[in-house]
């Protein structure tokens, strides 16, 4: 038997709402999507203390003071398609009593990650280091989460382990005294240049746990066994008898529910999507995936999210690190050519370049492609608003600025236009950043073909300064790049988040006459002064690379930066 490619994560299946789909540059190894092949086990049995839903939770039984297991029955489903099981535990990791936050903090890119876990009772708050055995990075407790299927005779058909997020991005309230609405980001990770990121599981609420997997096999009688390790459950409190969850699976064939074809076009994907879960070596899947892994490109982008979503804000008032969360109908300010109060200003920081490397387009150019990244450093958000001038593709960019979540005064800082173009089709801000190819002495080059942007949170930065948001899609500053038909759009950068753009095609730099040599990639945000912030002093950034190789077949050579090499697929974490 084989396994499935790895090239890239599973699609959500049509009718499991299986947790497949990674967000963007925000999860990672222990996040993916697993297919693996039935031939053989993948990892060293994991030994706990083995139970039945009965043993970790009963109806009349209150549950105990702290993080517990919270199956949702002794069985769980999975279904079948094209000689492939399809298999995401229903089993939460649920706090009662109290609430756990995590905090993962390093002093550099290339430092070891510290990560602590805090105690939440009442106003009472416990803080634990963990053992740096069981750290992984950002990305949460090292093997802590192992997951075993076997057959109903024992035999073990896949055993993995992988790293535990006690966070994702599937949460549930489980008693009426939690949250009205969680706090944490719904992810763990970060990119690059991530100092510190939060996650965590609210009093009242719980986290699923991530143990989704595909696994070719024509067996109908399994077992899964989802179990909380060793040092990882000593240090989270779970109690002896209450780390593993044994489920029996009962398989529905995906074909007699919606039919084949339709199944197929969602497991396979479309070739417009540039991969296939059957294509082994498939370039663009691999590149994709590196994009998802390390910031990922700005693809969301294309599709604004407007106000799709909008949380009870009400829930949000007085909690720390809620940063811009404004009042509900409160009143908009005039604007003013007054210099705004500073405590009101965002810290624009540019961050450089990344993921550098070069292509060949379409007309036969050579291209120096490479990621860019500026962030908000705080304490203030970055709140760009555009104004329609009636029936033109321009509209008028006002700066916002926020106190406390109240909008304090605004003033015009710039233009936004319609940019018609594939993937885009959406408004832009024209003054956000720029992009040039110097030389060592600051001599320019070329520029970048990326002239305008729509600014949305993709990536954590450092979630532990002033003012930092920890769940942007909350807040009520969301970003919406919208449609032609729009009369007004916000754009929004909070404390603590940057935005990533990976720049090809005619983004990238043009090398047609760049000779072979040592350049640096310039990063400059906020390049006109027309925004209002902080300080200046951190808006520049270069990144030494050296070119070689012919016409139509360059060559780029990165050395690393501070000690740490940015151009391998993933971090590597001590």
């Amino acid at each position: 038997m084989t396994a499935r490619s790895l090239s890239r994560p599973s699609p959500r299946l049509l009718t499991m709402g299986v947790a497949a789909t990674l967000a963007l540059g925000l999860l990672g190894e222990g996040a993916a999507a697993n297919v693996v092949s039935a031939s053989a086990a993948t990892q060293p049995t994991t030994t706990a203390a083995t139970t039945t839903v009965a043993d970790t939770t009963t109806e009349s039984a209150a549950p105990r003071r702290g993080l517990n297991l919270v199956p949702t029955g002794d069985t769980a489903q999975g279904y079948t398609y094209d000689g492939f099981v399809y298999i995401d535990s229903p089993v939460w990791i649920g706090a009662y009593g109290q609430g756990y936050e995590f905090q993962a903090k390093r002093a550099t890119a290339s430092a070891p990650v510290k990560l602590t876990k805090t105690v939440i009772r009442g106003n009472k708050r416990t803080t634990t280091q963990a053992p740096a055995a069981i750290v992984d990075g950002l990305n949460g407790f090292k093997g802590g989460l192992t997951v075993k299927i076997a057959t109903s005779k024992g035999e073990v058909l896949l055993e993995e382990t992988r790293s535990l997020c006690t966070g994702g991005g599937e949460r549930q309230r489980i008693q009426p005294t939690g949250r009205t609405e969680p706090l944490y980001p719904a992810f763990c990770g970060g990119n690059w240049f991530t100092k510190s990121t939060v996650f965590g599981v609210e009093e009242g609420w719980a986290a699923k746990l991530d143990a989704y997997f595909e696994i070719e096999t024509k067996r109908t009688d399994l077992v899964m066994t989802t179990t909380i390790n060793g040092q990882v459950a000593d240090f989270l409190g779970l109690p002896a008898k209450g780390r593993s969850v044994t489920q029996q699976i009962e398989l529905v064939d995906e074909c007699q529910v919606w039919g084949c074809e339709e199944i197929a076009s969602e497991l396979l994907g479309e070739p417009a999507e540039g991969f296939s879960t059957l294509a082994e070596d498939d370039a663009l899947a691999t590149r994709a995936e590196n994009l998802r892994a390390q910031g990922g490109a700005h693809g969301s982008h294309s599709k604004s999210s407007g106000n799709e979503h909008r949380t009870n804000l009400f829930t949000l008032d007085n909690q720390e690190h809620t940063g811009d969360v404004p009042s509900l109908g409160q009143a908009g300010t005039t604007p003013s050519t007054k210099k705004p109060a500073k405590d009101s200003l965002p810290d624009l920081v540019s961050v450089p370049a990344w993921q550098i490397g070069n292509e060949v387009d379409e007309a036969g150019i050579d291209r120096l492609t490479f990621h860019a990244h500026e962030w908000n450093a705080g304490p203030g958000p970055l709140v760009v608003e555009g104004y329609r001038r009636g029936s033109a593709e321009v509209m008028d960019a006002y700066q916002m600025f926020y106190r406390d979540g109240k909008e304090v005064g605004n003033t015009k800082t710039g233009t936004m236009e319609y940019h018609e173009a594939p993937e885009h089709d959406h408004w832009h801000f024209l003054d956000f950043a720029s992009y040039e190819l110097v030389t060592p002495k600051g001599k320019l080059v070329t520029t970048s073909g990326k002239q305008s942007w729509c600014l949305v949170p993709t990536d954590p930065v450092d979630l532990s300064v002033k003012g930092a948001v920890w769940r942007p899609e909350a807040t009520g500053l969301d970003s919406a790049c919208g449609d032609r038909s729009a009369l007004w759009l916000r754009e929004v950068l909070p404390a603590g988040w940057g935005d990533t753009y990976s720049q090809y095609q005619t983004q990238a730099f043009d090398l047609t006459g760049v000779r072979n040599g040592t350049y640096q990639i310039k990063i400059t945000v906020n390049p006109n002064g027309n925004l209002h912030e902080r300080t200046a002093s951190n808006n520049v950034s270069y990144r030494t690379i050296v070119l070689g190789g012919k016409p139509g077949a360059r060559t780029v050579k990165v050395p690393p930066y501070e000690g740490f090499d940015t151009e391998v697929p993933e971090p590597v974490e001590d």
